[in-house]
């Protein structure tokens, strides 16, 4: 039997790199998963298609999951044609870069502020469906950078280490109601997020050299992780933190 039959998973972010492996793995499980994207509705389309393609269930949904109209909108269509929310994995962000001493004030704002307003929002609304039900699954999609600083990335740093802590206040929280709350930290994935510098061959190879492994991460490397979180097996374990990183931070 596949783990996830019967649950309704939400997946931000969905339409193209982890966001989509994450989502194809869920529909495998037998999730019905809905794909969030905010802008590139083909994408969203895409991997909708690939799940149904290879015998999953899933459906796309616009929202800028930093606005909570649009989020209040997406989760109002869930509650109306679903009824309940089993799982929500919080993966939508963005990424710039900029030396400290140069940054913007409002990229500042848009890459920190913007994308912890994003998990917050949705892991709010997903949490009072999940009570309801005494049961959720809640996996913040964060990455080794909640630890490891980075030249240019401050914003996004500061915003990775965000999620962290805000993760452990609402696995706190929530437990009680049976609802679990993890990490999964993704070292250095190759996707089109991060592209503009990984197709330099030189800062490419210097970045898998860094990688006991040997090679840097596939999308689907965090397949396997997210399905055992999202599982009713899963139960046990809440407020942790998962690293899938090739022992890059060992």
């Amino acid at each position: 039997m596949k783990k996830l039959n019967g649950r309704i998973a939400l997946v931000t972010g969905a339409g193209r790199g982890i966001g989509r492996s994450i989502a194809s793995a869920l529909a495998a499980e037998g999730a019905h998963v809905i794909v969030n994207y905010v802008r590139n509705e083909e994408a969203a389309r895409e991997t909708v298609l690939h799940i149904t393609e290879n015998g999953g269930s899933a459906g796309a949904f616009c929202a800028d999951v930093t606005s909570e109209e649009q989020v209040d909108r997406m989760f109002a269509y869930i509650q109306k044609q679903f009824g309940k929310l089993d799982i929500l994995v919080n993966n939508a962000a963005v990424l710039s870069r900029y030396a400290f001493v140069d940054m913007p004030t409002s990229e500042w704002e848009r890459i920190m502020g913007g994308n912890a307003r994003g998990y917050f929002l949705c892991g709010q609304r997903a949490a009072r469906m999940m009570i309801l039900n005494h049961y959720g699954r809640i996996i913040n999609v964060s990455s080794i950078s909640q630890w490891r600083a980075a030249v240019g990335r401050s914003h996004y740093c500061a915003y990775k280490g965000s999620v962290g802590m805000l993760s452990k206040c609402m696995a706190l929280e929530l437990a009680p109601h049976g609802i679990t709350v993890n990490v999964l930290a993704p070292g250095s994935i190759h996707t089109d997020f991060n592209d503009d510098v990984l197709s330099d061959s030189v800062y490419y190879e210097k970045a898998r050299e860094s990688i006991p492994a040997g090679r840097l991460g596939r999308p689907d490397d965090m397949d396997a992780a997210v399905v055992m979180l999202a599982s009713e097996e899963a139960g046990y374990i809440n407020g942790a933190v998962l690293t899938v990183d090739g022992a890059m931070t060992v």
